[in-house]
């Protein structure tokens, strides 16, 4: 399933750079064009999705809608160039990176697919953290607050797989790391 996200992801990627060669701002005829090209990717895709079955091609799908998304989010920013369409690439990478492990996930059951939903969560949380760090978040922040604050969830997470007198001492530490005490 992989093979397939490593197939179409840097076609989409090429496919996009083009108009970025290009100098000046981005013409309505261009942006139609590229709107188009993602969608006909986004459906070439899908048609490879359709003869998979069960969660490899549900994974397969919304592999293929993580890139378009991705691929929107790209066409947005070079379309006005606005920093705020360039700070919500990351976001859309962190929310489609999420989607992408959630149906990962629907292959397990009982306690590892938990923990398996708590890491995606966790690495979601982490991208997002770095998103807005990168965005000009929080001034009164440093990297390795920022860096702490993400990584907190990912320690409870796994934490909560621990026995009860063990899981204890584990929420303390991940705490005093955080610098929640």
């Amino acid at each position: 399933m992989n093979l397939l996200f490593r197939i179409f992801a840097p076609s989409a990627l090429v496919l996009l750079s083009l108009p970025a060669l290009a100098a000046g701002p981005m013409t309505r005829f261009e942006f139609e064009l590229e709107t188009g090209r993602i969608a006909s990717t986004f459906t070439h895709a899908r048609a490879v999705c359709d003869a998979l079955t069960s969660n490899t091609k549900d994974i397969c799908v919304e592999e293929a809608r993580a890139v378009q998304s991705i691929a929107h989010a790209e066409l947005a920013f070079r379309r006005s160039g606005h920093l705020s369409d360039a700070a919500a690439i990351p976001v859309v990478r962190a929310e489609a990176g999420y989607a992408v492990a959630r149906e990962r996930c629907d292959e397990q059951v009982g306690a590892d697919k938990a923990r398996c939903l708590a890491e995606a969560k966790a690495a979601q949380a982490g991208a997002l953290a770095e998103a807005k760090a990168g965005a000009g978040g929080s001034i009164a922040r440093t990297p390795v607050d920022t860096r702490r604050n993400a990584d907190y969830p990912r320690a409870v997470a796994k934490c909560e797989a621990m026995a009860s007198d063990t899981r204890s001492h584990c929420l303390t530490a991940a705490r005093k790391k955080a610098g929640k005490t």
